[in-house]
């Protein structure tokens, strides 16, 4: 197949499908939130619906780039889908199958839909070539720095359940679902998205605030659906309080180190916060 090459957005000063890609995420999230959950018997909270429907929102996304940029790359694919994959460790321990698979499947889609994004933006992006030694470096630098949060996190839940210790090798291995899942599903994509819809440049203040924004902010929304029916206010304490603590600084790593090391704090916060019971 010949490659074809996609332009990039022209120089505005920000790209209409920035706001296009918040519009309808918006909309998710609202409809996720006030039509009765009776109407979709699959979901068992408004929490796992808005967050279903982001990952598909971000599935398409990732597709429709794949699909414009016509390009194939072999050892991108293989990765996309050993990160893919490892995320179906989940069903061990998580009833909600399709939901699994889903979320496996948009880790595969979304991490070759960002190779090829970085390279569309003429990016070149640390995570996708550095080797297998500099890899579990960068996991356990991040791991390391998050040692703190981990702690701080344990201290909160603490507050309203007891302390329960599980088996480690479980927690570990269940801890890097949600770390891999999200770390580039919701910000490795989406920051390739947003450097490729600026142009591979976010040369001002604003541009490098928007992408923190949509870094930040969708990931931080999909743990509160539920917290914002039955309490608004608390909802957005948590969302500000938990976006400053633990999501600015996993944004922050993949924005300048690498993939690799944000991945390494989500996962030892979430394997923490597994072993102790919560």
């Amino acid at each position: 197949m010949k490659n074809r090459i996609i332009k990039p957005p022209k120089n505005h000063l920000v790209d209409w499908k920035y706001f296009i890609f918040w519009c309808i995420f918006i909309l998710l999230y609202v409809a996720a939130i006030i039509i009765p959950l009776e109407a979709t018997l699959h979901y068992h909270n408004f929490t796992s619906r808005a967050w279903n429907w982001t990952e598909i929102l971000i599935l398409l996304l990732a597709v429709y780039y794949i699909i414009k940029a016509g390009i194939f790359q072999w050892k991108q694919a293989a990765m996309s889908l050993l990160l893919g994959a490892t995320c179906l460790f989940s069903l061990f321990r998580d009833p909600r199958t399709a939901d699994i698979i889903v979320t496996s499947i948009c880790v595969m889609v979304s991490f070759y839909a960002a190779c090829r994004l970085y390279e569309l933006a003429d990016m070149e992006n640390v995570s996708i070539h550095i080797g297998i030694v500099k890899s579990i470096r960068s996991f356990g630098l991040g791991a390391a720095i998050s040692i703190p949060l981990a702690v701080l996190n344990i201290l909160y839940f603490s507050l309203s359940r007891q302390i329960n210790l599980r088996n480690i090798l479980s927690s570990a291995i269940f801890a890097l679902k949600p770390a891999i899942a999200e770390e580039v599903v919701f910000r490795f994509f989406l920051l390739a998205y947003a450097y490729y819809l600026f142009n591979g440049k976010a040369e001002t203040r604003f541009k490098n605030v928007l992408i923190y924004i949509l870094l930040i902010i969708p990931h931080e929304l999909l743990h509160y659906p539920d917290l914002f029916i039955k309490s608004p206010g608390l909802a957005v304490l948590m969302c500000i309080l938990n976006g400053v603590l633990f999501n600015l600084p996993m944004a922050l790593l993949m924005k300048k180190k690498n993939l690799q090391m944000a991945i390494g704090m989500h996962w030892f916060i979430d394997f923490a916060r597994f072993a102790a019971g919560f």
